[in-house]
């Protein structure tokens, strides 16, 4: 009786990390419930904002095909708390609902809290890609603050924030990038 349900006690063992594992990973429905809170807060991009409009060059950020799996988890919680950090500035000259800019705040705060929960998790995995991590890391911050620097030049304008809004959703494209590849990786694993 206890050698056949060791087999199925191991494989509920592995099934329930790996379904752990998923969930840190790709945590898509929180990151979709982001992007449409972003959609939510504004609207329509306002006309007479497009001669605000800036290039951040996030692209040179975004090389989403180079970054290994151990480089693209801490990437993503990188940029959402720098998404958090840059929310939580002077917002005071947009002309966003305030209880929906509450619960964008608290949507980036709650996945931001999950992501650093599974960031602590993987800390314990012997890691050989730090150099390129902290790479990343730098410049998902310098790209944040240019981000900051465009809203401080334009005296946080309600125009500066709708830029700054669109740029947001990019990143958010970005990390369900990551996520769908990553994702699609784990399961590819769990099949070989």
């Amino acid at each position: 009786m206890t050698s056949r349900s060791l087999p199925s006690w191991a494989l509920m063992l592995l099934l329930s990390s790996t379904a752990c594992s998923l969930d840190c990973h790709f945590q898509r429905r929180g990151i979709w419930e982001i992007v449409q809170h972003l959609e939510n807060l504004g609207g329509k991009f306002p006309l007479r904002c497009l001669k605000d409009r800036s290039n951040f060059r996030f692209l040179q950020v975004a090389k989403i095909d180079q970054l290994p799996e151990e480089t693209a988890f801490p990437a993503i919680g990188e940029m959402l708390t720098q998404v958090f950090n840059t929310f939580n500035l002077n917002v005071s000259q947009s002309l966003w609902n305030e209880s929906r800019l509450e619960r964008l705040l608290s949507g980036l705060y709650q996945q931001t809290e999950k992501t650093g929960v599974c960031l602590e998790q993987d800390s314990g995995q012997e890691d050989h890609s730090s150099s390129q991590r902290e790479g990343t890391r730098l410049a998902i911050k310098n790209y944040f603050q240019g981000i900051r620097d465009y809203l401080q030049g334009q005296k946080y304008s309600h125009c500066a924030w709708e830029v700054i809004r669109v740029e947001i959703r990019r990143c958010f494209l970005f990390i369900e990038q990551l996520t769908r590849r990553h994702r699609d990786q784990e399961i590819g694993h769990l099949h070989n």
